[in-house]
């Protein structure tokens, strides 16, 4: 008894230990904090003060190191450029641009002299250096009363000399800051040379370099970045680039512009393929592959109707096989999980835009509807969700649009019931290969089989065999359930059971002559009660 009591005073003593150790270390916090206990001891007075004023002096000096030397290099640069233009009002073009050159190039090499003394202000130099020898040299021939030089061709040479040497030093100071100022002035080159080949040469240049670029430094916000001003530039040239004083309007001439736009999808989409030890993330890449998708779609929205109305089959084909062709390879390099799907999609949906262009309506239909078989029948390989849920906003579309837009055609009814109800029967037999965790695709795809299966009969046959047909329907359904021992068609027996009576009271009754009136009635009875019977006696009896 008295060894348990020392063992309990000694835990209380040093709970009280640890107590008093924790009030002092928050008393300490408190008193540096100025919380409580304004009585500071000198030395620890003297603590605060210092890393205050050393907190205070590192503000200061960043605001001073990065905000002024940003400040006064901007200003720097604009006093030549007003000098410049300034010399220019004299009548002295050529002293302009030499005395613009000459404060360039001693900033340049003030920049160069003091690289390792202040590196910061530098730094700013350079971007400001690289600015100005950009406009001055654009200044030559472009945006000028007096060009210096008559020759357009040899100013952009000039101009793409200055961002390849701005570009090449910044890949080898590894800096993707700087190298994205230099595709920013390669694309505004691109722009101002107001000339179609020109502009679309510089840009796909700047693709394969970006491409280049993240393929070897992994620098994908300069690829992204790339791929919006490309697309952006290529929509300004679509509408007669306004930025270089011409009509705003879409141009007259498509100039083959439309091989230069999947040349950039083609660089883009090859991003991809990016090895893993390169690129880890898939963020990056699946951000390339969406926005690429979306570039190329919206400016062909413009571009097909305008230029290629009579031959956008062939081009959406071309689209589609290619696509395609790369889903296959993507898929025997298993790197990358999503693109194959992601590419196999797009490709499907191009092609369904070739079927409208080649055949038109409705025949359409008819193909698109058999289409949704080859597309799930890919995603089996594929082993796909992403498929087998494009393939299903692609079927629904496709049949919303059928219905709202065409008249009612037997085989094109029929080959939308029978497409839905083979797309529900392969989702369910191969669930397991598909990865599918949930039952909706195939639950949507049995309601459109359903539907489809009674519209298709109302529309086939005379009024009198409807009532009879949907009776056969109802059987089916049973036996297909049975056969299968698949509770989801037995659903659907019922369901078209009772679709079945409200169609036999409230439609047979006025229309259908008396004789077939009652072999509807006879037939519905048996048939019901029958099921009935075999529905308590069998199926109940089974675990569920």
């Amino acid at each position: 008894m008295s060894e348990t009591s020392e063992t309990s005073d000694s835990n209380l003593q040093n709970l009280k230990e640890r107590i008093t150790a924790l009030e002092n270390r928050l008393g300490k916090i408190e008193r540096i904090l100025r919380i409580e206990w304004p009585e500071i001891s000198d030395e620890e007075r003297l603590d605060v003060v210092s890393v205050e004023e050393s907190f205070g002096h590192t503000t200061e000096s960043r605001i001073v190191e990065f905000g002024l030397a940003w400040l006064g290099s901007f200003v720097f640069l604009f006093g030549i450029v007003f000098l410049m233009s300034y010399l220019d009002s004299l009548g002295h073009p050529v002293a302009s641009k030499a005395t613009a050159y000459i404060l360039t190039f001693l900033l340049i090499a003030f920049a160069y002299y003091t690289r390792n003394s202040i590196p910061t202000l530098v730094y700013v130099l350079n971007i400001c250096s690289y600015l100005l020898l950009y406009y001055i040299t654009l200044n030559l021939h472009f945006f000028s009363e007096q060009p210096l030089l008559l020759q357009k061709g040899l100013v952009l040479i000039l101009l793409l000399g200055i961002i390849g040497v701005m570009l090449y030093r910044e890949v080898r100071k590894d800096s993707e800051f700087l190298a994205s100022i230099a595709v920013l002035l390669l694309i505004s080159t691109a722009i101002i040379s107001d000339s179609t080949y020109i502009t679309f040469g510089i840009l796909i240049i700047t693709a394969l370099t970006t491409h280049f670029l993240f393929y070897s430094r992994d620098w994908w916000r300069l690829h992204i970045l790339s791929l919006f001003v490309i697309y952006l530039t290529h929509l300004i040239w679509l509408f007669n680039n306004p930025v270089m004083g011409n009509p705003f309007g879409l141009t007259e001439e498509p100039q083959h512009n439309i091989l230069f736009l999947f040349g950039y999808a083609v660089i883009f989409s090859l991003s991809i393929i990016i090895p893993k030890e390169k690129h880890e993330s898939d963020g990056a890449l699946i951000s390339l592959s969406i926005w690429n998708a979306l570039g190329v779609s919206f400016l062909l929205l413009i571009i097909v109707p305008t230029f290629y109305k009579d031959t956008y089959a062939l081009i959406f084909i071309a689209i589609a096989a290619y696509c395609l062709l790369f889903a296959v390879a993507l898929k025997l390099r298993p790197e990358r999980k999503f693109a194959p799907a992601a590419y196999a999609s797009f490709s499907f949906m191009a092609l369904s835009i070739a079927v409208f262009g080649f055949f038109g309506l409705p025949d359409t239909f008819f193909l698109l509807a058999l289409q949704s078989l080859l597309v799930i029948s890919i995603s089996l390989w594929f082993k796909s969700r992403i498929i087998v849920v494009a393939n299903s906003i692609l079927f629904i579309s496709i049949l919303l649009i059928y219905l709202i837009t065409s008249e009612s055609i037997n085989y094109i009814n029929f080959v939308f019931a029978f497409a839905a109800l083979a797309n529900a029967r392969i989702l369910g037999w191969q669930k397991e290969r598909l990865t599918l965790k949930t039952e909706i695709f195939r639950n949507l795809n049995l309601g459109i089989a359903f539907f489809m299966i009674l519209f298709s009969l109302n529309k086939a046959l005379p009024a009198q065999y409807i009532t009879l047909s949907w009776i056969a329907v109802t059987i089916g359904f049973f036996l297909m359930s049975v056969l299968l021992s698949n509770i989801k068609y037995r659903y659907m027996a019922i369901f078209t059971i009772v679709v079945t009576a409200i169609h036999l009271f409230f439609i047979d009754l006025r229309q259908m002559e008396i004789l077939y009136r009652v072999i509807a009635f006879l037939v519905f009875s048996i048939i019901s009660i029958g099921l009935s019977l075999y529905y308590t006696k069998k199926i109940r009896k089974q675990p569920g």
